[in-house]
């Protein structure tokens, strides 16, 4: 068959265009997946930022953010949104989507009510993500590697040994390893950490965060 009769293309969805939000569409649209992204300005605002930020990447509505992905697969979504901002993201914008949480706790940012009780009880901040987008499968990835470094580091030609090893953390099997597929094709080298508690050291005090470690490397936190 020609290329005509080929599926559509899959696509992802970036709920956030600031600094890693456009690092990480650009690193996937080098490794040729499609996306689509959004922020608080209209798709027509957008458009003029992704040209020079993510050029390639389709802006949308917040509300349209999940629908070619879940349409054309592989229903993922990545939130690169600040924390701080978590109270402007209606949940149904990801309802059924597996929902990357690549979003990390400053010290000086405030914080929604319902995520600075999750941290006051020193759970890890993805758990109270999870609850609160309940009707997505969550799954902590890509938040441990600086936006600067993503694309420089990303290397989707190179063997597995040789890529940086990027830690990814989930209550659902299935979910986890749709995003460690994902991982992969950006470039890196996915070491699943198993359930989303585990994330915890994927996070900025913790041993894994902007250090760019191999698989076997990363594995020595894990065990």
């Amino acid at each position: 068959m020609s290329e005509d009769h080929q599926g559509p293309e899959p696509v992802v969805g970036i709920l956030g265009a600031g600094r890693a939000g456009t690092a990480f569409a650009r690193t996937m649209l080098s490794a040729g997946i499609a996306v689509d992204i959004c922020s608080t300005r209209p798709p027509k605002a957008l458009q003029h930022h992704l040209k020079i930020y993510a050029p390639g990447a389709r802006p949308v509505w917040p509300a349209e953010i999940a629908e070619r992905t879940l349409s054309q697969g592989p229903g993922i979504v990545v939130l690169a949104v600040p924390q701080e901002e978590l109270d402007e993201v209606d949940p149904q914008w990801v309802s059924g989507t597996v929902l990357i949480d690549a979003t990390n706790t400053w010290h000086h940012e405030p914080l929604p009510g319902w995520l600075q009780a999750a941290v006051d009880e020193q759970l890890p901040s993805s758990m109270a993500i999870a609850g609160r987008f309940g009707t997505a499968q969550v799954v902590k990835a890509l938040n441990h590697i600086s936006h600067h470094e993503v694309e420089q580091a990303a290397a989707p030609h190179a063997a597995h040994e040789q890529r940086r090893a990027l830690a990814v953390a989930a209550d659902v099997d299935d979910a986890r390893g749709q995003v460690m597929q994902l991982v992969s094709q950006m470039g890196f080298d996915p070491v699943s950490l198993g359930p989303l508690p585990a994330g915890r050291i994927m996070e900025p005090d913790g041993p894994l965060f902007n250090r760019p470690l191999s698989r076997q490397d990363l594995l020595r936190w894990v065990r």
